[in-house]
């Protein structure tokens, strides 16, 4: 069975940096860049996806609230046409970016307060899922929630990409053996990256295809 593993970059903005992100990067099959709301500022977000596009790395938006200072970890309580002008907004800044380098993004993952809400507000998640459909409906959505997964591609119509948190308790054998097997693999740490990574080699997927190809 073959896994894709994903961790964030340009989780950084201005003088703060986070070059420890680029070596759990080298382990993964698909990133998260920053969109310039939570973090990400151009130089990070450029260096970003060249480092994706040279390590055919599948590319995806990483958005989250407008948070800078509390790095998008506060919640805050929008309109609808709030959260779609932010999610739109964030899109078009990391797809536009990633054009002008002849790359383009396949998925979209929420960061802190923003990830937390999609997966526990079915009316929040279908207002995000609606607002990155109408941006482009071919990219997918990451969730936590098999129940949310469900109920946006029913109702949405936009495929969702299932992804578990990999945590120092875990391991590969468990992933497989799990009722509901994820679609992709979300990693923070240096140490869990390698640990699975000597386990099985992750696949940079067509997220698209991605149950076809799991």
């Amino acid at each position: 069975m073959v896994f894709d593993f994903n961790s964030d970059l340009a989780q950084e903005y201005g003088i703060y940096k986070n070059e420890a992100a680029y070596e759990i990067a080298q382990y993964m099959s698909s990133v998260n860049i920053s969109a310039g709301f939570h973090a990400g500022d151009p130089l990070s977000i450029k260096k970003a996806l060249e480092f994706a596009k040279n390590h055919n790395l599948s590319i995806g938006a990483h958005i989250g609230y407008p948070d800078i200072s509390g790095f998008g970890y506060r919640n805050m309580e929008m309109n609808e046409d709030e959260i779609e002008a932010m999610v739109v907004y964030q899109l078009g800044a990391i797809s536009s970016f990633a054009g002008a380098l002849n790359a383009e993004i396949e998925h979209v993952r929420c960061h802190g307060a923003m990830y937390e809400k999609l997966n526990n507000n079915p009316e929040f998640a279908k207002i995000v899922a609606n607002s990155i459909k109408k941006f482009n409906p071919w990219l997918n959505l990451i969730v936590g929630n098999t129940e949310i997964k469900d109920i946006i591609e029913a109702e949405v119509k936009i495929n969702c990409t299932y992804e578990v948190l990999f945590n120092e308790n875990m391991s590969i054998r468990q992933l497989r053996e799990m009722e509901k097997t994820p679609d992709t693999i979300h990693f923070t740490t240096l140490e869990n990256a390698k640990r699975a990574y000597d386990v099985i080699k992750p696949s940079p997927v067509n997220y698209n295809r991605v149950k076809e190809q799991l």
